[in-house]
């Protein structure tokens, strides 16, 4: 199962192929395996949105990369005096300046 799920991962480029994700669902759902049966649960549940992946190709990884890092800029900072200073270090963090070539400027 997890070879197959593996093939599918790796060469499915449009809806049509991943009908195969449907036949896998079915056999994971006939095994003994839970695991494999709460994963064909959550793929089940996520569907559509699966499908509509292979359409538009579109994905929110860049905006759960950021809140990754606005996320520990919250945490190593342990609070903030005003939401601007926070704000300020989120356009710091999660932009591509150059702080050390902005400070031998300086």
């Amino acid at each position: 199962m997890r070879v197959e799920l593996q093939d599918i991962y790796e060469q499915s480029w449009d809806k049509e192929s991943a009908a195969r994700l449907k036949k896998l669902c079915s056999w994971m759902m006939h095994s003994r395996l839970e695991q494999m049966k709460a994963f064909c649960r959550m793929i089940r549940d996520h569907w559509d949105e699966i499908l509509n992946y292979f359409e538009y190709k579109l994905t929110n990884a860049i905006l759960e990369g950021m809140n990754s890092i606005i996320q520990n800029v919250k945490c190593r900072a342990r609070g903030f005096r005003n939401v601007e200073y926070f704000k300020t270090m989120i356009y710091l963090n999660c932009s591509k300046l150059d702080i050390d070539a902005v400070m031998a400027k300086a």
